[in-house]
């Protein structure tokens, strides 16, 4: 019973180990008008452009916005408010447990209009003190190859995660 009920805890601890680690990422930013006062209710959308899932958000009264849980990918971010063109900004790469901070510049004019914005995001994270690194799959291919044996150094070249 007792090697059962400690199981039964190491499983426990350990779910909460996996749910810690997050692959997702978030876009956030601020929404501001041509004079740069912000803009609060305005409608934010990102629609992933490789499944065409849409997640949305809307600004505070701040003009603060904020969309979590996007899985890695490229998207399509859009801003529209009534009295105001439609803000896009097209292939934005969002990699995996990263924020991107997106802020948008709403002119005044309707709707039907946009404003395209098509310029890379900044390299320079300033949301959080985190740094982080993706691998690609590229990047395990290029790894050394360790050989086995007593001193590591073997010519039969088995790549393993352990050496």
């Amino acid at each position: 019973m007792q090697k059962i009920l400690a199981v039964v805890v190491c499983l426990f601890a350990a779910s909460f180990v996996a749910f810690g680690q997050a692959g997702t990422g978030t876009i956030t930013g601020t929404v501001l008008d041509s004079t740069g006062a912000v803009v609060s209710g305005a409608a934010v959308e990102a629609k992933n452009t490789q499944t065409g899932v849409v997640y949305s958000a809307a600004s505070t009264s701040t003009g603060n916005y904020t969309i979590t849980q996007l899985p890695p990918g490229v998207y399509d971010v859009s801003v529209k408010l009534t009295g105001f063109k439609t803000y896009l900004h097209t292939n934005l790469q969002v990699p995996a447990a990263t924020t991107i901070r997106e802020d948008a510049k709403l002119d005044v004019g309707a709707t039907s209009e946009s404003v395209t914005v098509s310029a890379e995001s900044s390299l320079l994270k300033t949301e959080s003190g985190e740094l982080s690194h993706n691998v690609t799959v590229e990047n395990l291919d290029n790894l050394p190859i360790l050989g086995i044996g007593g001193s590591n150094a073997g010519t039969y070249g088995i790549r393993t995660v352990y050496n």
